[in-house]
């Protein structure tokens, strides 16, 4: 099932937030998805990629990411990771995409630090909601030149959002 932004969400929810610091340090393999944040959907709640409208007037999530490497692994501390940035929802086990939305090159998003916030990518809301037990994800499918590379999110700098609706 393909994700998309979805209008009828945009005065849903709470918006939270995931800031680099509470990404997984993991290392990328090229040529498959890499979960880096995962958050299992509570029995009374429903989670949503993203917040607000897309409008950038009346946007309210407006996200940016630079990704960097440990050190660990391939490449050296500080490499820059590229690929693309993916939002998922998957199965109570975390095997199976239910649903899924690039959201943008890693690349543009870490050129997206230097603008002022308002001149950032938009996150509006994307449908559909992750149901209770699923889990929302965001991952990386790393670039070739970006294989091996392991995150270290104490260096990097990423602000991205989500929203929580309650049952």
């Amino acid at each position: 099932m393909e994700m998309k932004e979805y209008p009828p969400l945009y005065g849903e929810g709470q918006k939270r937030s995931v800031v680099a610091s509470e990404l997984d340090q993991v290392t990328l393999t090229a040529g498959q998805e890499n979960t880096i944040w995962a958050k299992k959907v509570a029995q009374d709640k429903a989670l949503f990629a993203g917040h607000g409208p897309e409008v950038r007037d009346y946007a309210k999530a407006f996200i940016h990411s630079k990704l960097v490497a440990s050190g660990n692994g391939a490449g050296t501390a500080g490499d820059v990771i590229d690929g693309d940035l993916i939002v998922a929802i998957t199965d109570s086990e975390q095997r199976r995409v239910i649903a899924s939305y690039v959201i943008g090159n890693l690349g543009d998003l870490a050129d997206a630090l230097t603008s002022d916030r308002t001149d950032r990518p938009v996150m509006a809301a994307i449908a559909p909601y992750a149901k209770p037990g699923r889990h929302l994800e965001f991952r990386v499918f790393p670039s070739p030149g970006s294989d091996g590379l392991e995150l270290d999110p104490a260096e990097s700098d990423a602000r991205l959002y989500y929203s929580e609706v309650s049952n």
